[in-house]
């Protein structure tokens, strides 16, 4: 991920061939859980170094025609470089689809997201997909996680949000983008996403040495460690609220009417919840247990 490559190019060759997601994600699943075969190479070969708790896939997709290929490559033009994600053993077969909504209410409630779907699947909803913030056509953008710029554990909670509106102030060195990192933990508490651990938070830097904040990602309904908020907003990790995020956004410079202004824009997307999730596809069982989730936070 980012613009960083190692030379000599060991990477795999160059391929347009189709991709068949259901395949891969069933291949991923017997990985997981012992079972792997041929396919393992391919699988390495597809997932770059993304990381994290779902097995992801990097992906050419041609927003025209559907089509997907190896994204590992420079690819043919009309394809844009995406990064599909596939269930783990402990996800439900509708957690695509509750990411997908999750995006949504993201964009609707004003956080800078990237383009994403919700491709299809013969078992579950849908796989999530997500077109990346690292690149722009064949051009590599530098990307750094707040995990390696502050040496902080993603591990165990190790941040605060204070921490990172701090850390977007030095780097970027402008208030909108603190505005942004804002955003991002209104709509983390108040939506329950409680895994945003410190890889999940990106800087980008352009050929200038200018930063700025990413794109936000792998936003979806989670429990962090012991059931509270992995980045704690000023101090409070078990029950962060409105009070919590008011102090965080004065603190940081913003004005009490732009910051009730974001929170109430929030709350009004994530309003839509129980709607989008049932056109989506998500579970009854889950729609009601996040709905209760999200209207518990105060």
């Amino acid at each position: 991920m980012g613009a960083l490559v190692y030379e000599p190019d060991m990477g795999p060759e160059e391929s347009v061939d189709s991709i068949d997601l259901d395949r891969l994600a069933g291949q991923a699943l017997e990985v997981l859980e012992g079972r792997a075969d041929e396919i393992l190479s391919e699988l390495i070969s597809l997932n770059g170094s993304s990381a994290g708790a779902r097995p992801k896939a990097m992906m050419g997709y041609n927003p025209a025609t559907g089509a997907m290929i190896h994204g590992a490559v420079r690819l043919p033009d009309g394809f844009e470089h995406w990064l599909v994600k596939f269930s783990n053993s402990q996800d439900g077969i509708d957690a695509g689809a509750i990411e997908h909504v999750y995006a949504l209410m993201a964009k609707n409630a004003g956080v800078d997201m990237m383009e994403s779907l919700l491709l299809p699947a013969q078992k579950g909803a849908g796989f999530f997909a997500t077109r990346r913030f690292d690149r722009e056509g064949e051009r590599r953008i530098h990307a750094h996680t707040a995990s390696g710029l502050l040496h902080a554990d993603h591990r165990t909670p190790s941040l605060d949000y204070e921490d990172l509106v701090a850390l977007t102030m030095r780097l970027t060195r402008d208030i909108r983008e603190v505005e942004k990192m804002f955003r991002f933990a209104v709509f983390n508490v108040l939506a329950h996403n409680r895994d945003d651990h410190a890889k999940n938070f990106t800087y980008l830097m352009d050929e200038t040495g200018h930063w700025r904040v990413s794109p936000a990602y792998d936003l979806t309904f989670s429990s962090g460690p012991g059931g509270e908020q992995t980045t704690m907003v000023k101090g409070e990790g078990k029950a962060p609220g409105t009070v919590h995020l008011l102090k965080l956004g004065l603190d940081a410079g913003l004005a009490k009417k732009s910051i009730q202004e974001i929170i109430a824009q929030t709350r009004d997307a994530l309003g839509e919840w129980a709607i989008l999730a049932k056109a989506q596809g998500v579970r009854p069982a889950n729609i009601k247990l996040i709905e209760d989730r999200i209207l518990s936070t105060k």
